[in-house]
C-alpha cells in the first residue's frame, strides 16, 4: 500500500469488530479498512436506555470524545467510580481500565474512539474486581 491520505467515508465504516453488549463499533481507521499499524478510530454508538457489558481495551490507550448524548462512565474497584458526560467531553481511558457505559436520557450516545494500538480492541469481561474485606476504599 502507497503511503499517503486515505478517505473512509461513513458508509464504508466496518462492522468487523468486536462489540460490548447494545454497543456498536464501527471501524473507520483500523489494521482491516486502512492497513494501520499503531492506529483504531471509528464510530461508537450507544442505544438511549442501554448499558454497556463490562469491558477493556487490553494494553491500549484510548481517547474519547463524545459527538452526541449523555453517558455515565463506570470505572474502578467495583465500578464505584463514575463520571457524567456530555456532548464536547473528551475522555482518556487507561489500558486495561475496566470500565462500562450507560446511555442516559432520550437519546443514543455516539462517540468518536481513537486507540493506540491496532490489534486487541475489547475484552468483555464480568465486571471490575470488588473492593477487599477491611482495605480502604
Amino acid at each position: 500500500m502507497q503511503p499517503g491520505v486515505q478517505i473512509r467515508h461513513p458508509d464504508q465504516l466496518s462492522g468487523a469488530t468486536p462489540q460490548s453488549g447494545s454497543m456498536q463499533r464501527l471501524a473507520a481507521v483500523s489494521a482491516e479498512t486502512t492497513g494501520s499499524q499503531n492506529l483504531w478510530m471509528g464510530r461508537v454508538t450507544t442505544p438511549a436506555g442501554m448499558v454497556s457489558a463490562w469491558h477493556h481495551h487490553g494494553d491500549c490507550e484510548t481517547g474519547i470524545y463524545v459527538v452526541q448524548g449523555r453517558a455515565r462512565f463506570r470505572w474502578g474497584a467495583g465500578g464505584r467510580e463514575s463520571a457524567e458526560v456530555g456532548a464536547g467531553d473528551f475522555l482518556a481511558v487507561a489500558p486495561g481500565a475496566i470500565h462500562q457505559e450507560e446511555t442516559l436520557g432520550d437519546e443514543a450516545v455516539v462517540l468518536i474512539v481513537a486507540r493506540s494500538c491496532s490489534g486487541i480492541i475489547v475484552v468483555n469481561v464480568d465486571g471490575p474486581a470488588p473492593d477487599r474485606q477491611g482495605e480502604p476504599a
